[in-house]
């Protein structure tokens, strides 16, 4: 009896210890259950190869300016003097207006057709975000809207998104070592009545990131980038449907210099692209970029200017 009430007392005081402990500590941190890293959102799992091997490409003139009315509000203008191409496309402009604070960002484009696009991200908190994007061309019907809410732990992120057409998904990617995670998404469509299942694993180890992606209906992606240094790096994808036995590999680099950073790919189609930014001052850049799609004998290049931040 003695020892089952001294082990009483001790449950107690120990429970009593870890609620004082816990007093003063953030809720978003009473959750965290291992030393493993943060592995990042599901969607964003081969983001870092994505922005090597799909470089921001146009053709024509591009002129874009933004002007910062105060330091979380700012506007902006594009115009485009239209490009080559069939059919050629003809002289466009866009108007951005955007507002940036440590818990808010909104995000908005309207063009002369009518087309407005919006995105608006919110923390909740340390660990809770959401985030809002809808699009509308102006015609009946049209509007588009999705919402995510994301949470991010110390070692796993879960997301839920839904959508106005009927839109259902939802994702988990958890750390099981410190350099491999896996996860996976389910998705249905009620419009549609389309459901889907993808599985994933993602290993970064310093200077290497390798991901895969299988889908229910095909699809295998396999990406891997290298950081060679600090100013340049390497990009290879593998795309592979199984159903249809399409496939295409593409490769990619990206070398920042001193003033001006180059971004090239070339794929298995024979189409080789390169985009290339140059600093002349702060605030100033020169934009080239120039596609050649060997395959459909379609070459595009383009020139602009980007003023402000």
């Amino acid at each position: 009896m003695v020892g089952g009430g001294s082990f009483m007392k001790f449950a107690s005081a120990r429970s009593a210890a870890d609620a004082a402990a816990k007093a003063g500590t953030p809720w978003w941190r009473r959750v965290e259950r291992t030393d493993l890293p943060n592995p990042g959102g599901y969607e964003d799992i081969s983001a870092d190869a994505s922005a090597i091997l799909r470089p921001n490409l146009f053709d024509g003139v591009l002129l874009s300016m933004s002007l910062p009315l105060s330091p979380a509000f700012s506007i902006g203008h594009t115009f485009d003097m239209g490009g080559g191409g069939s059919p050629p496309r003809p002289p466009s402009y866009a108007f951005t207006a955007n507002y940036l604070s440590n818990a808010v960002v909104l995000l908005s484009r309207v063009d002369l057709t009518g087309r407005v696009h919006g995105r608006a991200f919110v923390t909740h908190s340390p660990s809770v975000l959401s985030k809002v994007v809808a699009e509308s061309t102006g015609e009946e019907g049209s509007t588009k809207a999705t919402w995510d809410v994301e949470h991010r732990g110390s070692d796993a992120v879960s997301s839920v998104k839904v959508g106005n057409e009927g839109t259902l998904a939802a994702s988990y990617l958890q750390s099981v070592t410190p350099t491999v995670s896996v996860g996976g998404q389910g998705f249905y469509q009620v419009k549609e009545q389309f459901s889907a299942l993808t599985a994933a694993v993602k290993y970064a180890d310093g200077g290497d990131l390798a991901t895969a992606t299988v889908a229910s209906y095909g699809p295998v992606i396999v990406t891997y980038m290298r950081r060679v240094n600090p100013r340049f790096a390497l990009a290879a994808e593998m795309f592979v449907d199984a159903r249809s036995r399409e496939s295409l590999v593409t490769a990619g680099y990206r070398y920042d210099l001193r003033g001006a950073t180059v971004v090239g790919q070339v794929d298995s189609n024979g189409r080789v692209a390169t985009s290339v930014e140059e600093k002349i001052a702060p605030g100033f850049s020169f934009l080239l970029s120039g596609e050649v799609d060997h395959a459909a004998q379609e070459y595009r290049f383009g020139f602009g200017l980007q003023l402000g931040s």
